[in-house]
Order: C-alpha cells, then sequence, then structure tokens
C-alpha cells in the first residue's frame, strides 16, 4: 500500500528581547530622558538571570537588544554628547557598579543562551539639549551623520570592553525601529557591515524604503540581511505580560519588561508562562524553535525560497537562490 509523502520545510521561531541594558527602569519620555524598560524599579542582576533561563528552557540563544549608556564606568559618554541626556555633563557615578559587574558575569557566563545585539547607547539622539527620536534615524528615518553613527557605533563596542563582553554583536535591532534600506553602499547597511553586523531585525512598513525590498518579509544589502519583525503583541512597557502571540512568523518580539516581574524573585514565575506557551504553541502550529540569529534567518530563508519537488516519487529541492545571498549570511543547514 502506497503512503502519500509531502514534504515541507517549517516555520522557524526566535525570540527577540529589546531594551536590555538599562539599570533604571523608570520611563523618562516626559523629562527629556529616554523611555527606559518601563519597569518603574531598578533593574538587578536577577534580571539577567531571568533572560538566561529563558534561553535555556528554550534551547535558545536569545537575541537580546542592549541599551549600554547606563553601564559607563569611566563616563567615557562625556566624550559623546550626542549619545545622552545630560551631553558633556554625562555623570554615571550614580549607578552600582556590584551589580553591574555581577550582570556582565552572567552573560558571560550565559553566552550560549544571551546573545548580545545592538540596540543603542542611549537609544535617542541628543541636539541642543533636547532627547529625539531615534540614536541613529531622525522620526522620519533619515540617518544621522555618518559621522556621528560610526561614533556612536565605536563607543558601544568601547562600552562592550569595559565589561570584558567580548562577543560583539552581529545582529542590530533599530531604537524605536526608525531605520532605513534600499540605498545600497551609500546606506545604513553598508556602515553597519563595517563593524561586523550582518543582521538587522525591524518594520519594513516604519522604514524608510528608498528601493523595494526583495522580498515582502526579507532583504539583503551591502552584505547584511534585514528581516522584516512585524507588529509586536504585547505593548513595550507590559510588566509580567500575559503571553500572545500569532505563531504565524518566524520572530516573537518582546520588551523586557513583558518577561519582568515587578517582584525580581518572581521572574522565574513570567519566564515560565512564555516558555510553556512558546513550546506549545510551537508544537501546535508545527513550528521550528531555532538556536541562534542565523539558523533563524537561514531556515526563514529556505522557507520562503528553497523550492522542493517531487518526480516519480523522487524528491529533490532548488536551492538556486543561494547563488544571489552574499556569502556568510546563511547557514549550511536547515531542516
Amino acid at each position: 500500500m502506497e503512503t502519500d509523502i509531502y514534504l515541507t520545510i517549517p516555520m522557524p521561531l526566535h525570540v527577540v528581547v529589546d531594551d536590555v541594558g538599562w539599570w533604571s527602569g523608570k520611563d523618562g519620555s516626559s523629562f527629556n530622558q529616554p523611555y527606559r524598560s518601563g519597569m518603574g524599579r531598578d533593574h538587578l542582576p536577577e534580571d539577567y538571570i531571568a533572560l538566561a533561563a529563558l534561553g535555556k528552557m528554550l534551547n535558545m540563544k536569545i537575541l537580546a537588544g542592549f541599551v549600554l549608556c547606563e553601564w559607563d564606568k569611566t563616563n567615557l559618554l562625556k566624550q559623546l554628547p550626542s549619545s545622552t541626556w545630560m551631553g558633556k555633563d554625562w555623570d554615571n557615578t550614580g549607578t552600582r557598579c556590584e551589580h553591574k559587574e555581577r550582570a556582565a558575569g552572567i552573560i558571560r557566563n550565559e553566552s550560549d543562551h544571551i546573545e548580545i545585539a545592538l540596540h543603542g547607547i542611549g537609544h535617542e539622539f541628543r541636539i541642543n539639549g533636547k532627547m529625539h527620536r531615534a540614536e541613529f534615524h531622525d522620526q522620519e528615518c533619515r540617518m544621522r551623520s555618518k559621522s556621528e553613527i560610526k561614533k556612536h557605533l565605536e563607543f558601544f563596542f568601547k562600552l562592550m570592553e569595559q565589561y570584558h563582553l567580548t562577543q560583539f554583536p552581529v545582529a542590530f535591532i533599530p531604537p524605536a525601529l526608525k531605520h532605513s534600506f534600499g540605498n545600497g553602499e551609500q546606506g545604513f547597511q553598508k556602515l553597519l557591515s563595517e563593524y561586523g553586523i550582518r543582521y538587522v531585525t525591524t518594520r519594513f512598513d516604519k522604514a524608510r524604503q528608498f528601493s523595494k525590498p526583495l522580498h515582502p518579509k526579507i532583504t539583503w544589502e551591502s552584505g547584511v540581511l534585514l528581516l522584516d519583525r512585524g507588529k509586536p503583541e504585547p505593548s513595550w512597557n507590559e510588566i509580567g505580560r500575559d503571553p500572545v502571540f500569532a505563531f504565524d512568523r518566524p520572530l516573537l518580539t518582546l520588551h523586557w519588561a513583558n518577561i519582568l516581574h515587578q517582584n525580581p524573585e518572581k521572574n522565574l514565575s513570567v519566564i515560565n508562562n512564555w516558555v510553556d506557551f512558546i513550546q506549545k504553541g510551537a508544537k501546535t502550529h508545527r513550528i521550528l524553535l531555532s538556536r541562534d540569529m542565523q539558523s533563524c534567518f537561514t531556515q526563514f530563508l529556505h522557507k520562503l525560497f528553497s523550492i522542493i519537488s517531487n518526480r516519480n516519487g523522487e524528491y529533490s529541492i532548488d536551492l538556486t537562490w543561494m547563488e544571489k545571498l552574499p556569502q556568510n549570511l546563511a547557514g549550511c543547514s536547515f531542516f
């Protein structure tokens, strides 16, 4: 008796968490400071333990978009006045160094479960004493000057070096999703590629598009792959959010507050809810949880572009689209 066999390439799913790295959780947008995480309490090393726990339980390297100004040990950012609300008067001595050192140790030790993504230094951009959205593009998604962008990128890496965080990011998450693409070697992706960034997650419908993406959900230019992340379902400042996601796209994009509790001792109760929801949803929708960002991008590329054919019971997969993809953007295997 012959049995029909249907082959398909499953959708991947990867968890992305924005606005990691703030030490004050207070929304400062009403008094010329960044929005931060919206937690309303200070962040603690326990919040990094929670992030690592999410990665461990899902066997995933969570992509965490870091903002690093409040990590500054030496007031280095006085030299980059556009990066913080204090400008040249930047003074970060009030934050607790022992918490930062402990958190840095957690990040280093949990590098299999936490992947640092570049989100920004201060998330916004200071002009004439006022903070403006956003750090790398303005409100209309026009690039900041290339010289300022390069300084912000360089100083982000310098802040990482203060804590011996040597796993430099290969992914970028635009602050406030203000971004642009489609202008090739003159554009923002070219600058990112010069600093080792290969992947960008953003919303295509919010970005300035100088030309249409190669596909409605994914595109590439200047050696950088861009993936449309879709609209986040929990709001950025919903604390300890009950899980919600449609399982209809490859990225589950959250903000740090969504997976934390007001009482840090109860963080893991929120994490457990999300893990249970993600695992059950992935099984129901036949979605593959990806190990890291590259495997997610690779799997999704194959989901979109690889063509499975059946001729007389023999299956083949057309991978000719890979000839158009820049080297090193896709991994060697998919499922």
